[in-house]
């Protein structure tokens, strides 16, 4: 046990660094730099191991070994691990070679949220902490109140007044205290922001506050790299509100080609609703930093974040997309509702309007020849539909049969 202690994560990360100004701090609770407000970035110090084994065996056995997290402070519902599935009959029907899809919807309470609260749980109990907040749309809710209830810990979270009663009604089953705010998502951010300044519970809003979340979603690389025995995908697609997930699967595919085990990185495709979409707008402008939208609508709710307070998230996830070669999209509720049926129809795949945005974007990608066909494409698909029963649109009635067999197959016809 002694050789795995000085072998773990304790060793490998080593500080946090600010993206602007560049300074350093220990590894603390902290949200943003003491010098100038930038984002914090979590440093590693990795010896060999990683590398060696990543070359040999084609994947890291101990996960946790990436993470900035004790391992005696680990919280684990069962999180990662998430299938990446070859959609045929649906890149078929968009006339792409091959797509595949990274069922985060898999994850224990339904959606990629677990990720990175999973890490910020881990270091609320690392750091001594009783309480936590967070500000949602609603999957981070879910997540936090479950990886709450497992630690041990109160859970306060704020969501926005529209968010959707499966979503809110999820995260309380758990026990947490949840609580509407009136107006859009940027509102409920300041609330937790607020309250966690105050009062000094841990903020586990999953935007870039909290600089140990977003290291949860770096390991979608490593599986992805795992899952695809080394090969790495031409683009990636990723639905992003202020968009932790894009950045964190770029670290980790960056870390990756650190160690000497790819060679090329992918494209990260940032994909938002037309009616919220901060970030595809800068990049459409062909501006350097991202203004926010005060009043954002889309039946997407998972990534209608207009930024409002915190555009420099925007920003730097911006930054990020164009140092990958990628690109920033939008797409229409029209067209991510079609996505979603097919995913439904032609891949068994039931997901909310958020993961079904990045199917869309492909479509439009294929139709403006921002990607190729021959592309080898992965889209991450980030929560449930039963997250969103709201927003399901059938267009047939489901008949009611009477408790007769030659009546009941009239109907079945």
């Amino acid at each position: 046990m002694l050789i795995i202690q000085k072998a773990g994560v304790e060793m490998y990360a080593k500080s946090l660094k600010c993206t602007s100004c560049h300074k350093e701090y220990p590894l603390s609770p902290l949200y943003e730099c003491q010098e100038c407000g930038g984002i914090l970035n979590v440093t590693f110090d990795y010896n060999g191991m990683i590398a060696e084994e990543l070359k040999k065996e084609k994947k890291v056995s101990n996960k946790a070994d990436l993470l900035p997290v004790k391992s005696e402070c680990l919280v684990n519902i069962g999180q990662g691990n998430t299938p990446l599935v070859e959609a045929e009959k649906l890149a078929q029907r968009i006339a792409i070679k091959k797509l595949l899809l990274k069922y985060e919807f898999c994850n224990p309470t339904g959606s990629f949220k677990d990720r990175p609260v999973g890490v910020g749980i881990s270091k609320a109990v690392e750091f001594g902490y009783k309480k936590v907040v967070v500000a949602s749309s609603g999957n981070g809710a879910a997540a936090v109140a479950a990886f709450a209830a497992k630690a041990g810990l109160e859970a306060l979270i704020f969501v926005p007044e529209s968010t959707p009663p499966e979503k809110t009604k999820q995260a309380a089953f758990y026990g947490a205290k949840v609580i509407k705010v009136e107006g859009p998502y940027s509102n409920s951010f300041k609330m937790a922001k607020e309250i966690s300044n105050s009062t000094g519970v841990f903020n586990l809003t999953t935007t870039f506050i909290n600089p140990y979340t977003v290291e949860g979603d770096k390991i979608v690389a490593y599986e992805l790299f795992e899952q695809m025995n080394g090969a790495v995908p031409d683009v990636i697609y990723v639905p992003i509100g202020a968009g932790p997930l894009l950045s964190g699967i770029f670290k980790g595919y960056e870390e990756l080609k650190s160690f000497g085990v790819i060679d090329k990185l992918p494209r990260m495709v940032g994909v938002q609703a037309e009616g919220c979409s901060p970030i595809a707008k800068a990049y459409l402008a062909g501006k350097q930093e991202v203004e926010s939208e005060d009043n954002p609508s889309t039946i997407a709710g998972g990534i209608c974040d207009g930024l409002t307070g915190y555009a420099k998230d925007g920003t730097y996830v911006l930054e990020t997309i164009k140092r990958s070669n990628g690109f920033a999209i939008s797409c229409d509720d029209d067209s991510i509702r079609e996505a979603q049926s097919w995913l439904a129809t032609d891949e068994g795949a039931f997901v909310e309007p958020s993961s079904a945005a990045a199917v869309a974007a492909i479509v439009k990608s294929l139709h403006e020849k921002s990607i190729d066909k021959d592309a080898k494409v992965v889209a991450l698909l980030t929560g449930h539909g039963l997250k969103d029963m709201g927003n399901v649109k059938l267009s047939i009635d489901i008949p009611t049969a009477p408790n007769d067999l030659g009546k009941l197959l009239e109907i079945i016809g």
